[in-house]
Protein backbone atom coordinates (compact mmCIF):
# COMPACT_ATOMS: atom_id res chain seq x y z
CA UNK A 1 0.00 0.00 0.00
CA UNK A 2 3.04 2.13 0.47
CA UNK A 3 3.85 3.19 -3.16
CA UNK A 4 0.66 5.81 -3.37
CA UNK A 5 2.36 8.91 -4.30
CA UNK A 6 -0.49 10.66 -2.81
CA UNK A 7 -4.07 10.73 -1.69
CA UNK A 8 -5.12 11.45 -5.64
CA UNK A 9 -3.66 7.97 -6.01
CA UNK A 10 -5.59 6.40 -3.92
CA UNK A 11 -9.26 7.80 -5.22
CA UNK A 12 -7.72 7.26 -8.78
CA UNK A 13 -7.52 3.97 -7.37
CA UNK A 14 -10.81 3.73 -6.27
CA UNK A 15 -12.69 5.56 -9.80
CA UNK A 16 -10.42 2.47 -11.29
CA UNK A 17 -12.43 0.28 -9.19
CA UNK A 18 -15.78 1.74 -10.05
CA UNK A 19 -14.85 1.37 -13.78
CA UNK A 20 -14.38 -2.27 -12.93
CA UNK A 21 -17.62 -2.64 -11.27
CA UNK A 22 -19.54 -0.83 -14.16
CA UNK A 23 -17.61 -3.20 -16.99
CA UNK A 24 -18.80 -6.08 -14.68
CA UNK A 25 -22.20 -5.24 -14.42
CA UNK A 26 -22.39 -4.37 -18.27
CA UNK A 27 -20.90 -7.67 -19.25
CA UNK A 28 -23.66 -9.46 -17.29
CA UNK A 29 -26.74 -7.16 -19.12
CA UNK A 30 -25.75 -8.14 -22.43
CA UNK A 31 -24.98 -11.95 -21.55
CA UNK A 32 -28.71 -12.46 -19.64
CA UNK A 33 -31.89 -13.11 -21.36
CA UNK A 34 -34.05 -12.67 -18.59
CA UNK A 35 -35.45 -9.27 -18.82
CA UNK A 36 -35.41 -8.91 -14.67
CA UNK A 37 -31.52 -9.68 -14.91
CA UNK A 38 -30.97 -7.16 -17.87
CA UNK A 39 -32.86 -4.90 -16.15
CA UNK A 40 -31.34 -5.63 -12.39
CA UNK A 41 -27.88 -5.11 -14.12
CA UNK A 42 -28.46 -2.10 -16.44
CA UNK A 43 -29.47 -0.42 -13.00
CA UNK A 44 -26.25 -1.80 -10.72
CA UNK A 45 -24.04 -0.90 -14.00
CA UNK A 46 -25.46 3.04 -13.59
CA UNK A 47 -25.00 2.95 -9.76
CA UNK A 48 -21.20 2.24 -10.42
CA UNK A 49 -21.15 4.95 -12.94
CA UNK A 50 -22.67 7.24 -10.50
CA UNK A 51 -20.15 6.35 -7.75
CA UNK A 52 -17.32 6.62 -9.89
CA UNK A 53 -19.13 10.19 -10.45
CA UNK A 54 -18.74 10.97 -6.37
CA UNK A 55 -15.34 9.62 -6.51
CA UNK A 56 -14.54 12.10 -9.45
CA UNK A 57 -15.40 14.72 -6.71
CA UNK A 58 -14.36 13.95 -3.81
CA UNK A 59 -10.96 13.74 -6.08
CA UNK A 60 -11.79 17.54 -6.81
CA UNK A 61 -12.58 18.00 -3.59
CA UNK A 62 -9.52 16.62 -1.91
CA UNK A 63 -6.48 17.94 -3.69
CA UNK A 64 -6.16 20.58 -5.92
CA UNK A 65 -6.00 18.07 -8.81
CA UNK A 66 -7.47 17.90 -12.16
CA UNK A 67 -8.09 14.16 -13.06
CA UNK A 68 -6.63 13.01 -15.74
CA UNK A 69 -7.97 9.03 -15.77
CA UNK A 70 -5.24 7.88 -18.45
CA UNK A 71 -1.95 7.32 -17.42
CA UNK A 72 0.49 5.87 -20.15
CA UNK A 73 3.13 3.56 -19.23
CA UNK A 74 4.37 2.12 -16.19
CA UNK A 75 2.29 4.68 -13.30
CA UNK A 76 -1.16 3.71 -15.34
CA UNK A 77 -0.28 -0.18 -14.81
CA UNK A 78 0.32 0.43 -11.61
CA UNK A 79 -2.86 2.27 -10.94
CA UNK A 80 -4.62 -0.62 -12.86
CA UNK A 81 -2.25 -3.01 -11.15
CA UNK A 82 -3.66 -1.39 -7.42
CA UNK A 83 -7.18 -2.02 -8.71
CA UNK A 84 -7.07 -5.54 -9.94
CA UNK A 85 -5.22 -6.47 -6.68
CA UNK A 86 -8.44 -5.06 -4.64
CA UNK A 87 -10.75 -7.54 -6.22
CA UNK A 88 -8.15 -10.49 -6.67
CA UNK A 89 -10.62 -12.33 -4.41
CA UNK A 90 -13.71 -11.57 -6.40
CA UNK A 91 -12.26 -12.07 -9.76
CA UNK A 92 -12.11 -15.57 -10.36
CA UNK A 93 -15.79 -15.84 -9.29
CA UNK A 94 -16.95 -13.15 -11.91
CA UNK A 95 -15.28 -15.34 -14.42
CA UNK A 96 -17.74 -17.92 -13.82
CA UNK A 97 -20.73 -16.65 -12.48
CA UNK A 98 -23.65 -17.33 -14.62
CA UNK A 99 -25.02 -14.43 -16.73
CA UNK A 100 -28.43 -15.08 -16.13
CA UNK A 101 -28.72 -15.32 -11.89
CA UNK A 102 -28.95 -11.84 -10.10
CA UNK A 103 -28.81 -13.48 -6.97
CA UNK A 104 -25.22 -15.07 -7.53
CA UNK A 105 -24.60 -11.39 -9.40
CA UNK A 106 -26.09 -9.61 -6.03
CA UNK A 107 -23.39 -11.94 -4.14
CA UNK A 108 -20.53 -10.86 -6.14
CA UNK A 109 -21.60 -7.11 -5.96
CA UNK A 110 -21.49 -7.15 -1.87
CA UNK A 111 -18.43 -8.90 -1.96
CA UNK A 112 -17.03 -6.28 -4.65
CA UNK A 113 -18.21 -3.78 -1.94
CA UNK A 114 -16.37 -5.56 1.14
CA UNK A 115 -13.53 -6.16 -0.48
CA UNK A 116 -13.40 -2.25 -1.65
CA UNK A 117 -13.91 -1.00 1.74
CA UNK A 118 -11.20 -3.51 3.62
CA UNK A 119 -8.84 -2.01 1.06
CA UNK A 120 -9.55 1.34 1.90
CA UNK A 121 -9.57 0.94 5.76
CA UNK A 122 -6.25 -0.75 5.47
CA UNK A 123 -4.59 2.08 3.92
CA UNK A 124 -6.19 4.21 7.10
CA UNK A 125 -4.26 1.65 9.26
CA UNK A 126 -1.45 2.86 7.78
CA UNK A 127 -0.65 5.72 8.62
CA UNK A 128 0.59 7.41 5.85
CA UNK A 129 -1.64 10.00 5.56
CA UNK A 130 -2.34 12.87 7.44
CA UNK A 131 -5.93 13.69 9.17
CA UNK A 132 -6.91 16.21 6.40
CA UNK A 133 -6.41 13.32 3.54
CA UNK A 134 -7.98 10.19 6.34
CA UNK A 135 -11.18 12.68 5.55
CA UNK A 136 -11.34 12.02 1.68
CA UNK A 137 -10.62 8.40 2.17
CA UNK A 138 -13.46 7.99 4.98
CA UNK A 139 -15.36 9.47 2.19
CA UNK A 140 -14.53 6.58 0.01
CA UNK A 141 -15.66 4.36 2.77
CA UNK A 142 -19.11 5.95 3.35
CA UNK A 143 -19.85 5.89 -0.03
CA UNK A 144 -19.45 2.40 -0.38
CA UNK A 145 -20.58 1.02 2.84
CA UNK A 146 -24.17 3.29 1.23
CA UNK A 147 -23.47 0.92 -2.48
CA UNK A 148 -22.94 -2.04 -0.03
CA UNK A 149 -26.70 -1.47 1.84
CA UNK A 150 -28.28 -0.85 -1.37
CA UNK A 151 -27.32 -4.20 -2.71
CA UNK A 152 -28.45 -5.95 0.61
CA UNK A 153 -31.78 -4.29 0.20
CA UNK A 154 -32.24 -5.17 -3.11
CA UNK A 155 -31.24 -8.52 -2.42
CA UNK A 156 -34.05 -8.24 0.38
CA UNK A 157 -36.59 -6.74 -1.97
CA UNK A 158 -36.03 -9.61 -4.61
CA UNK A 159 -36.50 -12.39 -1.84
CA UNK A 160 -32.52 -14.05 -3.14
Amino acid sequence: MSDFKSIADIIEVAIRIERQGIDFYKKLHDQSSSPQARDTFFVLAAEEEMHAGVFRKILADAVDYTPRFDYPGEYGMFLNGCATAVLKKVAGGMASLSAGSISEALAMGIEFEKESILFYLELLEEGAFTEEKHSAIKQLINEERLHLKRLFALKKIMKL
